[in-house]
């Protein structure tokens, strides 16, 4: 829209004020004269450069960023970055000010956050060049934060390598069906919780609550979602293709599609973790989609600089700022609260303060500090909080997240982000764990990750601290469970420090043989014959002869797959089976 189609739409009383403000006189009485003399002004060339010389440092950066932004301007994010709109002068008291504003040139410039379409060629010449705001982290993490006259330590954990690991041996028990899923949600019970936990390289983030449960723990539940939405596990709790060819091989690659899945397509709604967040499944909520704002949430990360520990309110400003914000709720006026539905309203900076940066924190911590790709560091005390605003409404943290302060991407976080082109592991993998002698019995020679452990004590009987033996029956039964044999093989022979010994190698393949040699065949059903020549008539119609094989006199087997044409023929011949 043109300026001049602009300003046609104010009164004319809010005209005459810029008029003065551009040097006019009051003789200029009518509103087209008045809209005339600002377009004039505005769109003359030497008068347009004299206007910009008089307007401030901070409404010309206003200007020259929406400019550089196709001509929007977009003032949460001016605000976020530069702390400020251009400033106004102030006339009379506080609320009078707030409710009229006194004219200034940036208004002319921006009108209903665009440029009028005839001014930016105009303002080429003249525009500030674009200032992209830059992340700046730290190298070092602060012992403690004073924050609203508390004063919180701060714990730093390094995901990478608990990450990785904790990742496999979740997949190793589910492959190994350890765990169990509620029938209604999908969800890990309470008990396969507890059961999680206690094989997980670190535990939880936080020490244990009395009650362990999905609701209350971090990092069971993120692995439980992550691997459930990234398509590695199945929403019946079986490992997929791409789980089980992860497990096997830890291939960056396989685990970048799954990561890549879960960001885009993910139907699991983080905001569902806040648990003193109400008001998301009553009647007039409309949510957005999950992956809509979590890619949202990815994208920004991506920008970010690498090994540095970066301030989450910093990272908030970030989002605003590269235009990467998003909507939570599909309505004109919000349906969440805080606390209580009665005075727990959000609205304004602090629905954007509780709710986006909060759903931040669920996805950087729950899920990416889960699977080892961003390193968190946290108020120690679990009842601290530096979401300000929730303060207003209750007086406990509205989530398990809110106490996050820094974060740092890692190597493994680099990758998964699209920053780095390849993933080398910080440490290189032990691969001699242990020696197996002639009789099967296999010697440690390192300690086992949770992940080896589980894998290991499917194939064989403990015998002490540093030796197994190898069991004919457990590696059957677990073949026999779904487990590949070729993919045990492949752990024992990986693991081992030089050649097999031949007595174990022939033990194996002799097993890989008889694995097969037996096969269940097609299920049948015996059909009892209770009058006499009805044996006769099985053996003389041509269509019942092919159905069926005979027992005994009395009695004759049909496989199951050929029952219903059995049935079938019985009653066009005049008898039923009942």
């Amino acid at each position: 829209m043109k300026l001049a189609d602009n300003l046609e739409q104010w009164r004319s009383d809010d005209l005459k004020k810029y008029v003065y403000l551009l040097g006019g006189r009051s003789a200029v009485t009518r509103k087209g004269d008045r809209i005339a003399f600002i377009c004039q002004k505005m769109l003359d060339e030497k008068s347009l450069q004299a206007l910009w010389q008089e307007m401030d440092d901070m409404a010309k950066r206003a200007v020259s960023t929406a400019y550089h932004n196709n001509g929007e301007f977009d003032a949460d994010a001016f605000v976020a970055q530069y702390g400020q709109l251009p400033p106004r002068p102030e006339k009379g008291d506080s609320w009078y000010s707030y409710y009229h504003k006194e004219p200034i040139l940036f208004d002319l410039f921006v009108i209903n956050g665009r440029i009028p379409d005839d001014l930016p060629p105009l303002l080429a010449d003249l525009v500030l060049p674009p200032e992209r705001f830059r992340l700046e982290g730290r190298e070092k993490l602060p012992a403690a934060i004073q924050h609203r006259r508390h004063t919180w330590d701060i714990t730093s954990v390094e995901t990478e390598l608990i990450g990785r690991a904790d990742l496999l041996t979740y997949l190793q028990m589910v492959e190994q069906k350890q765990v169990k899923f509620g029938a209604k949600n999908n969800r890990l019970t309470a008990a396969s919780v507890r059961k999680v936990l206690a094989n997980l390289l670190d535990g939880d983030f936080r020490d244990l609550p009395e009650q362990v449960t999905g609701r209350t723990t971090i990092r069971p539940y993120g692995l439980d979602v992550f691997t459930q939405e990234s398509g590695l596990v199945t929403r019946t709790g079986k490992l997929t293709k791409a789980g089980r060819e992860y497990l096997r091989t830890q291939d960056p690659e396989i685990m970048l599609t799954a990561f890549e899945k879960w960001t885009e397509s993910g139907k699991f709604d983080e905001l569902s973790r806040l648990k003193n967040l109400g008001g998301l499944k009553s009647r007039g909520a409309r949510l957005t989609p999950p992956a809509s704002r979590r890619e949202k949430v990815i994208e920004a990360l991506s920008w970010c600089p690498v090994d540095e520990w970066l301030d989450i309110n910093d990272f908030y400003r970030a989002i605003v700022i590269w235009d990467f914000n998003f909507e939570v709720e599909k309505t004109a006026y919000t349906n969440l609260y805080v606390g209580s539905r009665y005075y727990g309203e959000l609205y304004g900076g602090n629905y954007w303060s509780v709710v986006n940066s909060l759903y931040i924190n669920a996805v950087i911590w729950e899920y990416l500090g889960t699977i080892g790709a961003v390193d968190v560091a946290f108020a120690s005390d679990e009842y601290a909080s530096f979401i300000d605003a929730a303060y207003d409404y209750i007086d406990e943290p509205v989530s398990l997240f809110d106490g996050l302060r820094y974060f740092r991407i890692n190597p493994w976080g680099a990758f998964l982000l699209g920053q780095a082109d390849t993933y080398t592991p910080t440490q290189p993998e032990q691969k001699a764990l242990f020696t197996i002698d002639a009789d099967k019995r296999l010697h440690l020679l390192a300690d086992l990750l949770p992940n080896e452990r589980l894998q290991l004590e499917v194939m064989a009987e403990r015998v002490d601290e540093t030796s197994y033996q190898l069991s004919e029956m457990k590696l059957l039964t677990a073949v026999e469970s779904g487990q590949s044999l070729e993919q045990l093989i492949a752990f024992l022979q990986a693991n081992h420090q030089g050649a097999m010994p031949p007595a174990v190698s022939d033990w194996l393949s002799r097993l890989q043989q008889n694995v097969g040699a037996f096969t269940e065949a097609s299920t049948a059903v015996l059909i009892q014959l209770n009058q006499p020549g009805l044996l006769e008539l099985t053996q003389q119609d041509k269509t019942l002869t092919k159905l069926c094989q005979k027992v005994d006199d009395k009695t004759v087997l049909v496989l199951s797959s050929r029952l219903a044409r059995f049935r079938k023929r019985l009653k066009e011949l005049g008898y039923l089976l009942t």
